[in-house]
């Protein structure tokens, strides 16, 4: 197993796949291949549909070169299946201290999820400083992150949650914010229709909207 640098770390892009929009593991790994040219070398595959095992094991054998974690880990199961499907981290979907737990026991590099300034105190005390804020643009955006830089100001972010390639600049300039998690980078009708060129665009455009520059080297 790679040692993490930092989740956050790895580039200020961190893209998720939907295997409710892949459909199937091999159109998430051709997705992530996609990004990946593009310069985005880590990437989530959110397990919201069951193909999501079979696609982490697909992306982690066939682009070993691509750093595959399991996104939107919402069960105390979660963890250990995405370990045996042999994804190198996870990040919860939920502040729930079960799904912690969980991802605790796996032993995998992992962030869990927050939404209020409670939630990151309390996740604060269990000995993590990196984190995910999801719904980042519901909860306030900018505004609620000065809130927890002040409340929490120990915790570092990894955005997620209604944001778009417009939003990088100003969360990646907030001092709290390591990343922003981009839900945008494989759309439905893009995958359905084999469009990898535009996957590829879309994460290029990100990249180039987002700073620092990206960084292609494995921290895991």
């Amino acid at each position: 197993m790679r040692e993490p640098r930092s989740l956050l770390d790895v580039a200020p892009v961190m893209p998720v796949i939907s295997m409710r929009s892949a459909g199937s593991a091999r159109a998430a790994l051709r997705a992530a291949r996609a990004i990946a040219e593009a310069g985005l070398p880590q990437v989530q595959i959110a397990v919201d549909a069951p193909a999501a095992w079979e696609a982490i094991d697909a992306i982690r054998s066939d682009a070993p070169q691509i750093v595959v974690g399991a996104g939107a880990v919402a069960g105390a199961e979660h963890p250990a299946l995405a370990r045996a499907a042999g994804a190198e981290f996870l990040v919860a979907a939920t502040a729930d201290a079960e799904v912690r737990a969980a991802m605790r026991a796996a032993e995998l590099p992992h962030l869990p999820t927050v939404a209020t300034v409670l939630d990151a105190i309390e996740v604060l005390d269990e000995g993590y400083t990196d984190m995910v804020l999801h719904p980042a643009a519901a909860l306030g955006g900018l505004r609620h992150l000065k809130a927890l830089a002040a409340f929490a100001p120990r915790a570092r972010f990894a955005a997620a949650g209604g944001l778009g390639p417009a939003d990088l600049s100003g969360y990646l300039a907030a001092p709290n914010v390591g990343c922003v998690v981009a839900d945008w980078l494989a759309p439905r009708e893009a995958v359905r229709a084999r469009d990898w060129t535009r996957i590829t665009r879309l994460a290029a455009v990100s990249v180039a909207l987002s700073t620092p520059v990206i960084r292609k080297e494995h921290a895991l």
